[in-house]
């Protein structure tokens, strides 16, 4: 790997961390120093970062993180709205509905739920700056939670609501990640067009035991 794509990678992750509380990088100077390198290797970083969609580079002026610039690392935590709190982003998640229905059998296998059994499906839209960014479906076995809808009232956590029933920590078992045009629906709650594509994402999260 060349030493400006180091410095990208660092920088990148940097954003991630929210290390640029008020979204403006230091100088040249300083992070050719922070880094070892020279500026010209510096500015290569940032002009990928800004090529990429990741930084905004107002001449005379200074670096700093793009408003619309979202980074979301795949792992082992399932806390979507957690992760983007930390990009200096105003976050928030509204939930649409909470119903109890049957299992759909796609998520019955999922799940390793018998055919018949009940889920607690919790529909909701996640926002970064007041603008929609995802929205989309959890589904929580209803024997295994119970109570899990009036865990939720008052808050739009699923983290804090599954606290109250008594699970306290849960990781990300698997995501399976793929594209299509959304629904009329999802093009209406995202404010996108419905011929625009979208990332469409599977995961399945367990708890520790």
């Amino acid at each position: 790997m060349k030493r400006w794509e180091l410095v990208r990678s660092a920088l990148l992750n940097d954003i991630d961390a929210g290390v640029f509380q008020d979204g403006r990088l230091p100088g040249d100077f300083v992070l050719a120093d922070r880094f070892g390198v020279n500026r010209h290797t510096v500015r290569n970083a940032i002009k990928a970062l800004e090529s990429e969609g990741a930084l905004r580079v107002q001449h005379g002026v200074g670096t700093f993180v793009a408003d619309d610039f979202v980074s979301h690392k795949l792992n082992s935590d399932p806390r979507f709205t957690y992760k983007l709190l930390g990009q200096n982003k105003s976050v928030k998640r509204e939930i649409l509905s909470i119903n109890e229905t049957s299992v759909e059998p796609d998520i019955a296998s999922h799940l390793n739920l018998a055919p018949s059994a009940l889920v607690t499906e919790v529909r909701s839209t996640s926002f970064i700056n007041d603008w929609p960014l995802a929205t989309g479906t959890s589904y929580y076995p209803a024997a295994r939670v119970p109570g899990l809808a009036t865990a939720f009232e008052g808050m739009n956590s699923p983290t804090a609501a599954l606290k109250r029933c008594g699970i306290a920590e849960y990781k990300r078992k698997w995501t399976r990640i793929t594209a299509r045009r959304p629904s009329p629906q999802e093009a209406h709650i995202l404010r996108i067009s419905s011929s625009s594509p979208v990332l469409f994402e599977t995961n399945v999260d367990v708890t520790p035991d």
